[in-house]
């Protein structure tokens, strides 16, 4: 199956927003075995949209469309898939009931104008958004078929896990498709890629890595005329990257980092307090976001610039302060001010007291909000390897 991406908006075309559904798309779509053949923007002229998604349609099997689903004059992808087609669009009784709900859960009225995301043509089928107003569409025109998804990455991330890749996955030739995610910390894309290149150059099963906000993801796929075909061409490889990536591998579900990490705190009775210093509170932040944080993380505490104590000093007030097992401390010393490619440097200190002591430091050259991020990840890291070393899942002491 060959698809081609299409990112709908004037404001991406105007350098307003950056298109980070296409990058994941495209990720995604590598994942899944299917060859991408092109990725391109288009703004809000009907005209220009009808004559690229029939281009797309010629060059490809599947158009996947994102943005453009919303309820103002603006947005055209709807009236853009119709003429295409040559269907003509009309309100489907049971979509506006699911939107007229969506505004009354609010205690809103909903405006006339949400009536054309109500809108469907014979050839598509309604994508639910339970995070957002737009439906999306399925639509199978002749042999291809085009996904329209919003363009609100929140919304456009959940539309396509839950309700796009089942749809496609179903019409793939290739048969069964089963994947496996590998979520890292510690180690970069290049030098995971470089521990496990080997199967990364196999084409099935498709071994692909990944950079996120959250460490770097290994995405193992395997395919196969049966279920236990894909399964075996999947797990062996799979099993090839938990030996290779043991040290570095802290999940292998979608779950949030600071879930895992509170998780296994608190898989061994362990509370955490923090102490930072200019870092922007990043660590405290993460940590007592998730959900589970509550009885686990018992407070934390961020100054806006470091006072010259060591992050060792940091922790052991965390201890104090808190009242907890361990205390997490780090302190970032930057530059002032950056160079003039906008680069700050200085180091970063992470520290564990309590039930637990250690200490890293680390050179830092990035973008402040870059060094925020990174010590962040660099203070759950040390944590997570620590606690994993120290305590066992009795609770004791090793």
């Amino acid at each position: 199956m060959r698809a081609y991406i299409l990112s709908i908006g004037t404001e991406l075309l105007h350098g307003m927003i950056t298109d980070t559904n296409a990058t994941f798309l495209a990720q995604e779509l590598v994942a899944l075995g299917i060859d991408l053949v092109h990725v391109t923007q288009v703004g809000d002229d009907r005209a220009r949209m009808v004559q690229t998604l029939r281009r797309a349609l010629d060059e490809a099997d599947l158009v996947i469309c994102t943005g453009g689903v919303g309820p103002t004059e603006d947005d055209l992808t709807r009236e853009v898939i119709a003429e295409t087609v040559g269907e003509t669009p009309e309100i489907d009784p049971d979509l506006l009931v699911t939107l007229e709900s969506f505004f009354a859960g609010r205690g809103q009225e909903m405006p006339e104008r949400n009536r054309k995301q109500a809108w469907l043509i014979p050839s598509a089928e309604a994508l639910p958004n339970p995070v957002g107003t737009a439906p999306g569409w399925f639509v199978r025109a002749g042999t291809g078929r085009i996904i329209a998804m919003p363009g609100v990455p929140r919304e456009m991330f959940r539309m396509w896990s839950e309700q796009a890749v089942p749809r496609i996955t179903a019409e793939l030739t290739q048969g069964v498709i089963r994947g496996i995610t590998f979520r890292t910390i510690g180690i970069g894309e290049s030098s995971a890629e470089q521990e496990i290149g080997d199967l990364v150059a196999k084409d099935n099963p498709v071994v692909a890595t990944y950079a996120k906000d959250d460490g770097v993801h290994i995405r193992v796929t395997g395919f196969g005329d049966s279920v236990e075909v894909a399964e075996r061409n999947r797990d062996g490889a799979a099993d090839e990257v938990r030996r290779r990536l043991a040290p570095y591998i802290y999940a292998e579900t979608m779950a949030p980092l600071p879930d895992v990490i509170i998780g296994l705190l608190a898989d061994r009775g362990l509370t955490l307090g923090i102490v930072e210093e200019g870092s922007g509170g990043r660590l405290a932040s993460l940590l007592t976001g998730s959900p589970l944080a509550d009885g686990v993380v018992l407070g934390g505490l961020a100054r806006p610039t470091s006072s010259g104590r060591s992050a060792a000093e940091l922790a052991e007030e965390a201890v104090t302060m808190f009242g907890a097992d361990l205390g997490i401390g780090l302190s970032i010393s930057v530059e002032a001010a950056p160079n003039v490619t906008g680069v700050y440097r200085g180091p970063v200190s992470v520290a564990l007291a309590g039930r637990i002591v250690a200490a890293e430091e680390h050179q830092t050259r990035a973008s402040l909000v870059d060094i925020y991020r990174r010590a962040a990840m660099t203070s759950v890291d040390l944590l997570r390897r620590e606690v994993n070393v120290a305590v066992p899942l009795s609770g004791a002491t090793a």
